[in-house]
């Protein structure tokens, strides 16, 4: 029991490095920044929809899911501002853009994966912990793609993939041995930490990523490449 923390680490580190191979080959299949970033944007809202939202909903209900996503937004422009002031990154405005949409996302997908260890930690071992496991490492593969995207169009290479996995796999092992621990379950506080990384997420693809899509090209080409990308993680779920 006492490797369990590694175990659940191990499979969000293979999910996560698997979607960031997807996000290096889309990389080379870009055509325009137009593209790539009403893409991103559509995959993301199809991450939030079709996978977060409802695993929030079914933790703690509605009333959770507004306050927290409420909460979340205010948190968002607070960071947004602190960004502005303390981050100067690159001489080039889109890379800023993409190093900017890459740190949030890690930011917020790490938030929301804590409390997912949290709730996996007291069932590995167990059938339905194997299960989690797998679902885990499935459902990573995207977060990876949404993450690695914007960071690797800004230029950033292996180790910057390494690191960054390391972030977001950290809260997983963390959540899992603290659930283990104490032997927590799902809950409305992990609804409500989730929340806040559900909101962070939604604004980064609309006032990051979507904005900037529109800007490069128009709003109806942006939202039909953003509604693909929805479709693409559509497909994705049903497949699982």
């Amino acid at each position: 029991m006492a490797i369990t923390w590694i175990i659940s680490a191990f499979a969000s580190a293979l999910g996560i490095g698997v979607g960031g191979g997807i996000a290096w080959i889309m990389k080379g299949f870009q055509r325009g920044f137009g593209f790539i970033y009403s893409l991103c944007a559509g995959l993301i809202v199809g991450l939030l929809f079709l996978e977060m939202i409802p695993e929030s909903i079914e933790l703690g209900g509605f009333i959770n899911l507004a306050i927290g996503i409420s909460i979340g937004v205010v948190l968002f422009q607070y960071i947004h501002q602190l960004m502005d002031k303390i981050v100067i990154i690159t001489a080039s405005y889109q890379k800023d853009i993409f190093v900017r949409s890459g740190v949030l996302l890690t930011f917020s997908i790490a938030i929301h994966n804590f409390p997912v260890g949290i709730a996996l930690g007291p069932t590995l071992g167990t059938e339905i912990g194997e299960l989690m496991l797998t679902t885990l490492v499935l459902h990573n593969i995207p977060e990876g793609i949404i993450v690695f995207t914007p960071l690797f169009l800004a230029g950033f290479g292996i180790l910057t993939y390494v690191f960054i996995t390391a972030i977001i796999t950290f809260p997983i092992a963390l959540g899992t041995l603290f659930g283990q621990t104490f032997n927590i379950g799902s809950s409305s506080l992990l609804a409500f930490v989730i929340n806040l990384s559900i909101a962070i997420i939604f604004m980064i693809a609309v006032k990051e990523i979507f904005e900037e899509a529109v800007r490069n090209s128009n709003l109806l080409y942006s939202f039909v490449i953003g509604l693909f990308g929805f479709g693409i993680i559509f497909l994705y779920m049903i497949l699982l």
